[in-house]
């Protein structure tokens, strides 16, 4: 089963992209917004929508498997990449991505995302964003998951030599500084 064509929507996310150095030096919180100047690259402002880009890779069969392209919280702080906005990055996939995608055999979850993982956007001179490869790599494990009628999890456990767990996994979720508030949302 081959990828035939690869496609992308902008979306939004569950929760913000705040500037963590403004949020340290200059900005207040007021209720769910910050009051201050964005410091770090990108922001517009100290808090703003989260935003994603979802991408679908159409298969022979006419299957789509789908992936979601999400940055952090806190992007550009750290060492993180940039702040990860949806029109900034829709036409690395196209230009980038896709031609590399297309006629793809999907034989292998891990030779695919391997070769997500090697690719260089040319106007950064640098790997892919960290949420291109999030995203993409979720596009690709589920369109190898269907290619061989299977769960994306059985595709895991065979590549990476391991067994799915019977129990139940403990997930890491982000809720933003304010936890005892945002815990419900």
């Amino acid at each position: 089963m081959k990828i035939i064509d690869v496609l992308t929507s902008p979306g939004k996310t569950g929760f913000f992209f705040d500037d963590q150095k403004a949020i340290k030096t200059n900005a207040v919180s007021d209720g769910q917004t910050y009051v201050g100047n964005p410091v770090t690259p990108g922001f517009t402002s100290v808090r703003v929508a989260g935003e994603s880009i979802s991408v679908m890779l159409v298969l022979e069969d006419q299957q789509i498997a789908f992936g979601d392209c999400a940055a952090v919280q806190y992007s550009g702080a750290g060492g993180r990449d940039p702040l990860f906005l949806a029109q900034d990055y829709m036409h690395v996939i196209e230009e980038v991505v896709k031609p590399h995608l297309i006629n793809q055999e999907l034989d292998s979850f891990r030779r695919l995302a391997t070769l997500v993982d090697t690719l260089i956007n040319p106007n950064t001179q640098k790997p892919l964003h960290t949420a291109l490869r999030y995203g993409l790599s979720q596009a690709l494990l589920d369109g190898v998951a269907k290619a061989h009628h299977t769960f994306m999890a059985d595709i895991v456990a065979k590549e990476y030599d391991t067994q799915v767990s019977d129990d139940p996994i403990p997930i890491f979720m982000q809720s933003g500084d304010d936890r005892y508030n945002n815990v419900d949302k």
